[in-house]
């Protein structure tokens, strides 16, 4: 049997041989790991001292657990809660504003191959808020040599953002699958940084991209 041959009849025997799944009432539970990029955020360009000062939000891991319920065989829905560091940092590396980023998510989605009981891909779309939490300024503004010493703070505004889904689950099991998962999650912020009582704020576009892998189980 030539070896093509013999992974197409492999993969057709697994898939007749996994019991099905994800059929309508199932509960999804998703935990995953993974990766966020953020090349297509925006650069901050702030006054530090009289002196411009450019920085962009950085890639960073991060890690999501998610619960899908099956309305029918092609539409569920998924709620999301996600997290991962958000640094802004200049050319050299070196940290204007630190924070943490939370982003609960729900999502619409739609199923495709409903009738495999080995591979199940879906696309979706939602919504999610993006929660920034324990800004801090960072070294290209507590390193500084000044004459008198001041105080630094930042805050980076939450805000609503569209949300685009493409992912599969692979069964191993009744009860037990692989998840892959990339969403696509874009917001429009302010940056405030404040320095010994004089503040500044800007426009901060985040677009992310988040690719995760991790495992689910069904209920």
């Amino acid at each position: 049997m030539r070896p093509v041959t013999f992974v197409l009849t492999a993969l057709a025997a697994m898939a007749l041989a996994t019991p099905a799944w994800a059929e309508p009432g199932d509960v999804l539970i998703k935990i995953r790991g993974g990766y966020v990029l953020r090349t297509g955020s925006s650069v901050v360009t702030v006054d530090v001292g009289g002196t411009p000062v450019s920085a962009k939000a950085k890639a960073a891991p991060g890690g999501e657990a998610s619960l899908t319920f099956f309305m029918t065989d092609h539409l569920a829905t998924e709620l999301t809660l996600g997290g991962a560091p958000y640094d802004i940092k200049d050319s050299n590396g070196r940290t204007l504003v630190s924070a943490g980023l939370i982003t609960p998510t729900a999502m619409l989605q739609y199923h495709l191959m409903p009738a495999s009981k080995l591979l199940r891909p879906y696309v979706g779309v939602g919504l999610s808020y993006a929660n920034f939490y324990s800004e801090k300024a960072g070294e290209v503004l507590t390193n500084r040599v000044v004459t008198l010493a001041i105080s630094y703070s930042a805050d980076i505004k939450g805000g609503l953002a569209p949300v685009a889904q493409v992912g599969a689950d692979i069964a191993i099991n009744e009860q037990i699958y692989i998840n892959i998962d990339a969403k696509y999650l874009g917001a429009n912020s302010k940056l405030t940084l404040d320095q010994g009582g004089t503040s500044q704020t800007v426009s901060h576009r985040m677009r992310s991209i988040i690719m995760g892998a991790g495992v689910g189980f069904r209920f």
